[in-house]
């Protein structure tokens, strides 16, 4: 009878060891909770591991969008882009410029030579896009009419890029969804501290002379507000003096030739960005025009043609470059 007993109990613990692997077994067909956005750890601690999205504001609402995007789509050559690669970004694509003398202005070209284009700014190509398989796109405010068919493809942030001279703030702004604030900063003090020994030398060499900045579009003249152009903002920040005829102004507008004359100026930078207009970049043609000839910075050849497409610090450090050339004389 012992011996028949102790049969049965190696039986008995093989049943009981079936049932339990049927029950396992059922278990895991049932359905887990969707993933938390913060990763829920342990009862017995409070911490938390770094939330995996988070809700930020553009110039159309609010998105949510990637704590840490790995791949970046700018719709952009300039504004945006900068600021993204200055951060140590590398994004997997870009538009860029196709009428522009450089088709990702104020950039080095290493800095974008690996970087696929995915057409023009204004008509970037959805397809190539969508093969790059992003998880962040940047568009500017005037590009709304990508935003609904871009925002299928992956959270879109539009940037408000109306006035490029708020090249600082738009650092600042993209450094905090890209999650690098302390690395703007860095940037910031750098740009800060050129800026600063360049102020030096505009006050011992210039000695309160002051200049004139025009740009040049298809053989017309425009003038702007400094506070609207990055190039403007850095000369201000550098305590470069614009003439006084700028103090009144509130926009951009056409310069007749009649008017030339008011915005005459011992330094006169002409802002050449398009490539039609690449010819007088090179030659200074338009100077051969009888009002342009009676210009005081004319007369004594301190007009200065310049490709000054700067859209953040990086374009920012092009510009410092050519005011130390031409008003400094000097290369820091």
């Amino acid at each position: 009878m012992a011996r028949r007993a102790n049969r049965k109990i190696p039986l008995l613990l093989l049943f009981l060891l079936a049932a339990i692997a049927v029950a396992a077994a059922c278990n895991s067909n049932i359905a887990q909770p969707e993933r938390s956005t913060i990763t829920q750890l342990d009862a017995s601690t409070s911490t938390r591991l770094p939330a995996e999205t988070r809700v930020v504001s553009h110039a159309f609402g609010r998105v949510k969008v990637p704590s840490y995007p790995q791949r970046i789509v700018v719709l952009d050559g300039s504004v945006i882009l900068d600021p993204v690669l200055a951060l140590g970004v590398s994004p997997v694509g870009s538009s860029s410029c196709s009428i522009c003398l450089d088709s990702h202005s104020g950039i080095p070209n290493e800095l974008v030579a690996d970087i696929p284009v995915v057409g023009d700014n204004a008509q970037p190509s959805l397809e190539k896009i969508l093969t790059l398989k992003p998880d962040l796109i940047f568009i500017h405010k005037w590009q709304k009419q990508l935003y609904s068919k871009l925002s299928e493809i992956a959270p879109t942030v539009a940037v408000d890029t109306e006035t490029e001279a708020d090249f600082k703030k738009i650092l600042k702004y993209i450094a905090q969804i890209l999650g690098r604030s302390d690395r703007a900063e860095e940037i910031l003090a750098q740009y800060g501290d050129r800026i600063q020994k360049l102020r030096q030398q505009v006050e011992e060499k210039l000695q309160g002379k002051k200049v004139s900045v025009v740009q040049l579009k298809d053989s017309q003249i425009f003038i702007y507000e400094p506070k609207i152009t990055a190039y403007s903002q850095i000369m201000l920040d550098a305590g470069i003096q614009f003439i006084p005829a700028y103090a009144n102004l509130t926009s951009g507008f056409i310069l007749s030739n009649e008017m030339l004359p008011l915005y005459d100026a011992d330094f006169l930078f002409v802002v050449v960005i398009y490539q039609r207009d690449s010819e007088n970049l090179k030659s200074l043609s338009f100077l051969e025009q009888p009002m342009w000839s009676t210009l005081k910075a004319v007369q004594n050849k301190q007009v200065y043609a310049v490709n000054w497409g700067a859209g953040g610090t990086i374009g920012a450090n092009q510009v410092i470059d050519d005011l130390y050339k031409y008003l400094i004389n000097t290369s820091q």
